[in-house]
């Protein structure tokens, strides 16, 4: 039930909930200016612009990091969000997100920094699919690891329960140290969660999309795509909050 909240909630105070709440006031309460206010706060939140300053503060704090500054841990963990399973004509078919959280842990693994490779077994639970992890750990199979090489975790719907099922498995194979392995907008919230749950845990962040970006006469132009990368971005600043404030408490 948590994960339905989980998912519905933001969409209150997210950038589409806040324009539709100023229409609808507007209209109420017959106030032209507060319709015309939601349509300038749809437009600046639809500047690509906007999304790539929001973007580039999420992702600051954890910079891009060569293979070659990493040491040796006992585990690298990957997290799950990166693939769209679906099925057509009886057959499963896998969809790449972006691959690279997994490509990371593979070179992190081959380069011999780290002996086990741990996928984490996300999946919601409204799909009929396998796990994430467990497509993962057969792609890496397919690759050339080791099988023996591989853990994978619980069943979790969310990073919180990534955690949980990741400190249950490594206290389990008395795993001391990992080197954690998320996108770079994700990190902060996860280490937060890992560090709770008193992992040892060395941040490897993936997954740039604004960082080192350059703006062109596009990034000034309004965009579906602009206003969708700005209301994802604002989800993880919502997500950070509820956790400091869960925290906090």
């Amino acid at each position: 039930m948590m994960i339905y909240l989980h998912k519905v909630l933001p969409l209150i105070v997210s950038p589409l909930g806040l324009v539709v709440l100023l229409i609808i006031l507007g209209i109420c309460l017959r106030r032209w200016w507060i319709i015309t206010l939601s349509c300038f706060v749809l437009l600046f939140l639809s500047l690509p612009i906007t999304a790539q300053l929001i973007w580039q503060d999420l992702e600051k704090q954890y910079p891009p990091k060569a293979l070659s500054e990493l040491g040796s841990y006992d585990a690298v963990v990957v997290l799950s969000g990166m693939l769209s399973p679906f099925e057509h004509n009886g057959n499963l078919h896998v969809e790449w997100g972006d691959p690279d959280r997994f490509f990371a842990a593979i070179n992190v693994l081959k380069s011999g920094k780290a002996p086990t490779l741990i996928f984490t077994k996300g999946k919601m639970p409204w799909s009929s699919f396998p796990a994430e992890g467990e497509l993962l750990k057969a792609k890496a199979v397919e690759l050339g690891i080791n099988e023996s090489q591989i853990l994978l975790s619980n069943t979790v719907e969310n990073t919180a329960e990534e955690a949980e099922a990741v400190a249950q498995l490594i206290s389990a194979n008395e795993i001391k140290r990992i080197l954690l392995i998320t996108s770079s907008f994700h990190m902060p919230r996860a280490k937060l969660l890992f560090d709770k749950q008193g992992i040892d845990s060395v941040p490897y962040a993936i997954d740039y999309a604004a960082t080192g970006q350059a703006l062109s006469w596009l990034s000034f132009l309004p965009s579906a795509s602009g206003f969708s990368k700005a209301s994802q971005g604002i989800r993880e600043y919502i997500g950070r909050l509820y956790y400091k404030l869960k925290f906090a408490s």
